[in-house]
């Protein structure tokens, strides 16, 4: 997968990355990394009260976010997959979780990004690659003219036309659908 190393020495560096997800471009860094935190937050000028999403290749990888075992049987009713839930967190950092006191979490299918939790052994924050309030980009050429310096994981977006539906695990009401 060209761009895979680079990327993987980035992460572990407290850098950014760029890699195609579900139906949109994405960016990334290590979640315990606050510093590569802030310094995508200020890259795509979205203010920490947001939160972010974390994104893994399997429910282990969040175990240190969340209690799996409270809510595993309906985080497992649509993972793997383009399937974002906001569940309760007592452990995650405010700088994922924003002002809110859950995390927003997806196990992923999507083959790049399982590729990169997988290689990383940890979950990386995922974030659409665009600037706050503009509409998210869908190619790598798009990214390299938007996002310069970064490394960017090769391959194709999933069969999502945008980003991925995010749903309350507590209340089951929808965020974005």
């Amino acid at each position: 997968m060209k761009g895979l190393q680079t990327a993987l020495a980035d992460l572990k560096l407290g850098k950014i990355i760029a890699y195609p997800s579900e139906g949109v471009w994405g960016l990334g860094c290590d979640p315990q990394n606050e510093e590569a935190v802030y310094k995508l937050l200020k890259l795509k000028k979205r203010p920490v009260s947001k939160g972010l999403i974390l994104v893994g290749s399997n429910i282990e990888q969040m175990k240190q976010y969340i209690n799996i075992n409270k809510y595993k049987e309906k985080l497992i009713s649509k993972w793997p997959g383009p399937h974002t839930w906001i569940v309760p967190t007592e452990d995650t950092p405010v700088w994922i979780r924003g002002k809110y006191d859950s995390v927003a979490l997806r196990v992923s299918s999507h083959p790049t990004i399982v590729e990169i939790c997988d290689k990383f052994e940890a979950a990386i924050v995922s974030t659409s690659a665009n600037i706050q309030g503009k509409k998210p980009l869908r190619t790598k050429q798009e990214v390299e003219k938007n996002f310069d310096q970064l490394s960017i994981v090769e391959g194709s977006l999933g069969s999502l036309k945008g980003s991925t539906p995010i749903q309350d695990v507590v209340t089951e009401r929808w965020i974005r659908d």
